[in-house]
C-alpha cells in the first residue's frame, strides 16, 4: 500500500465517525428518487367587491407568467370605457374573428338574407316526361342543406313538374364560388357523421351537402362473400368490392407489467381477430379491400374532393329513390358555367334567414359556416366567392362601422394572420347594440351555462344565462368576448383576450373568473 493511501484511510474513518446514524425510515427515505415538481396550482384571488382593484391586482400579480393578456369592457348606456388592460394591443382571436364575420353579414345583406338553391332544365320536357338535355343544380353558398328528406323533396316537386327521366348529365354548379381548401377540427356536435372531434380538410363550395361529407360503413355478412357497404348520404356511386367476410377467432396473448413495487408480473388477455377493413374514395369510385368478421361493421369518413359533383351524386340518388332515372352522369360543372338558351327553371329552394344561420356559426362555432358566410361576401360585394374578396368586403364593412383597420383574414378566426384589439372587440358589440337587428345578433351568441360552447361554462348560482358570448380557442390563444348583465340590471360589453399562453385551462378559469366578477360587482 502506499504511503499516501496509508495516511488517507485512518483519516476518512475518523470523518465518518462523526456523522450522524441515520435511522431505518429516514435511510429508507434517503434511498427514494427525488420525486418531479408537479405543476404549481393556480389560485385565483379572492374577491374584494372593487371590480378596478380586483382586475388590477389580477393581471399585475398572477397573470404574467401565464401570456399576454387584454381586456376591455364599456357600458352599454353610454359607451363609457369601464375597464382596460392593454386594450389597444392586437391580439390573435382564434374563433371571436366570428364576431366580425357574422356582425359583417348582417350589416350587409341583413337579418332576413336568403340564400337560393335552382334547378334548371336545359331542354324540352317531352309528353313521356323525358328531359332532353341536362338538369342542373345550381349553388348560391348555402351550407345548411344537410337533410336527405330535403333532396326527396326537390325530387317530388320534379315530378309533379311531369319530369320521369333526364336524357342528359345531372350537373352540380356552385356559382361564383371558388374552391377553397379548409382545414378544421370537427366538433362533435357539428355534423350528426361525427362521432368524435376530428380533423377534416373541406373544399368550401357554393355547393354543398351535409358539411360535404360521406359517412361509409361495412360490415360482415355472408362468410366468404364481399362485405357489404353503405353510404350516408345515399349517392350514385361506383363500388369496386374485392373485400371478403370471414370467421372472427380469438387468442391468448401474455405479457409482463410492472407493478408499483417495482415487480412484474404476467397478465393475459384475449385478442379477437376480426379482420381489416380498407376503404378509399376519390369522390367517384369507392373502393373496398381486406377482411371483417361477420356480424362485426367499421365506419370511414371522408370529405367531398369536389362539392359539386359530390351534390350531384347525392341529389342523383334522390331523384332514383323517387322513380326518376338520371341516363347521363352525376357530374360537377368543372368551373364552366352550364346552362343554354331554353334553360328553364322547374324547383327553387330558399335556404333559412341569415338571423338563424349565425346561431350555428356562433353558438356552435362552425367553421364551414363562417367561411361560406365570409366567401358569400365576396359574392355580394365583389361578384366572387373567394376569401382572399369576402375578408376585403368584411374589412371594408368593419371600417364603416367605426372601427378601425382590421387585420382579418379569415371568416373563422382559424387564421394567424387575424390580429385585433379587444378595445375594436367590445366597439363592435356597442356599434350591433345600436342596429336594429341587435336581437338577431345577441341571440346568435352562446349563453353561459345554457347551450353551445358556453353550456358547461358559468352556470354557477347567480352566473346562470347573464353571460352572452363567443369563445375562442387556438394553439397559444384563449378569448371571451361579448355582453354581460350585472347583478345590477346594467349591460356590458367585454372582450378577455389572451395570447402566448400554454395553460388553456387556467386561461379558461381566469375568463370565466372575471366574468363573475362582472356580474357581480359591475354597475
Amino acid at each position: 500500500m502506499s504511503i499516501k493511501r496509508a495516511l488517507l484511510l485512518p483519516a476518512l474513518v475518523l470523518l465518518l465517525g462523526t456523522l450522524p446514524e441515520l435511522t431505518a425510515p429516514e435511510a429508507a427515505a434517503a434511498k427514494k428518487k427525488p420525486r418531479k415538481k408537479s405543476r404549481q396550482v393556480f389560485y385565483l384571488p379572492q374577491p374584494t367587491g372593487d371590480v378596478q382593484e380586483d382586475l388590477d391586482k389580477l393581471f399585475s400579480q398572477k397573470l404574467g407568467k401565464m401570456g399576454r393578456w387584454g381586456m376591455a369592457v364599456v357600458s352599454l348606456e353610454d359607451g363609457s370605457l369601464i375597464y382596460q388592460h392593454n386594450s389597444s394591443q392586437k391580439f390573435i382571436p382564434a374563433s371571436n374573428a366570428k364576431l366580425f364575420t357574422t356582425a359583417a353579414a348582417l350589416e350587409k345583406l341583413g337579418p332576413d338574407y336568403s340564400y337560393q338553391t335552382e334547378l334548371y332544365a336545359c331542354g324540352g320536357l317531352d309528353t313521356a316526361g323525358v328531359l332532353h338535355g341536362d338538369l342542373v343544380v345550381r349553388g348560391s353558398g348555402d351550407p345548411t342543406i344537410n337533410r336527405w328528406e330535403t333532396l326527396l323533396s326537390w325530387a317530388d316537386s320534379l315530378a309533379a313538374c311531369g319530369l320521369t327521366s333526364v336524357d342528359g348529365d345531372l350537373v352540380g354548379d356552385e356559382g361564383n364560388f371558388v374552391p377553397e381548401k379548409l382545414v378544421s377540427m370537427v366538433p362533435r356536435s357539428s355534423n350528426r357523421l361525427v362521432k368524435r372531434k376530428k380533423r377534416m380538410a373541406w373544399n368550401i363550395s357554393g355547393l354543398a351537402f351535409g358539411d360535404n361529407l360521406l359517412a361509409v360503413t361495412v360490415s360482415g355478412g355472408v362468410l366468404g362473400k364481399p362485405l357489404r357497404v353503405a353510404t350516408e348520404p345515399p349517392m350514385a356511386v361506383e363500388v369496386r368490392n374485392l373485400s371478403r367476410t370471414i370467421k372472427g377467432s380469438s387468442s391468448t396473448v401474455t405479457r409482463k407489467v410492472k407493478q408499483k413495487d417495482g415487480t412484474y408480473a404476467t397478465r393475459t388477455r384475449k385478442v379477437y381477430n376480426t379482420g381489416r377493413p380498407h376503404v378509399s374514395f376519390d369522390g367517384r369510385v369507392l373502393r373496398i379491400t381486406g377482411t371483417l368478421s361477420q356480424g362485426s361493421n367499421k365506419r370511414f369518413l371522408f370529405t367531398a374532393k369536389q362539392p359539386d359533383d359530390h351534390f350531384a351524386r347525392v341529389l342523383a340518388a334522390a331523384l332514383a329513390a323517387r322513380g326518376i332515372e338520371v341516363r347521363g352522369v352525376p357530374r360537377g360543372s368543372g368551373g364552366a358555367a352550364p346552362g343554354a338558351d331554353s334553360a328553364w327553371l322547374m324547383h327553387a329552394h330558399s335556404s333559412p334567414p341569415l338571423s338563424e344561420i349565425i346561431k350555428v356559426v356562433n353558438k356552435s362555432s362552425h367553421n364551414l359556416y363562417a367561411e361560406t358566410l365570409l366567401k358569400t361576401l365576396g359574392s355580394e360585394e365583389n361578384g366572387r366567392g373567394s376569401v382572399e374578396r369576402g375578408a376585403e368586403a368584411e374589412r371594408d364593412i368593419v371600417f364603416q362601422m367605426g372601427l378601425g383597420e382590421v387585420d382579418l383574414f379569415d371568416g373563422s378566426g382559424l387564421s394567424r394572420r387575424n390580429e385585433v384589439s379587444p378595445l375594436q372587440v367590445v366597439t363592435l358589440l356597442r356599434y350591433m347594440h345600436q342596429q336594429p337587428y341587435w336581437g338577431d345578433f345577441y341571440n346568435s351568441l352562446a349563453i353561459g351555462g345554457v347551450d353551445g360552447t358556453l353550456g358547461g361554462r358559468l352556470s354557477q348560482p347567480g352566473m346562470h344565462g347573464r353571460i352572452y358570448a363567443k369563445t375562442g380557442s387556438i394553439g397559444g390563444v384563449s378569448a371571451l368576448s361579448g355582453y354581460v348583465t350585472a347583478k345590477s340590471g346594467k349591460m356590458f360589453a367585454f372582450s378577455i383576450m389572451v395570447n402566448n399562453t400554454n395553460r388553456a385551462k387556467a386561461a379558461r378559469r381566469v375568463e370565466d373568473y372575471i366574468c363573475r366578477l362582472l356580474v357581480e360587482y359591475l354597475g
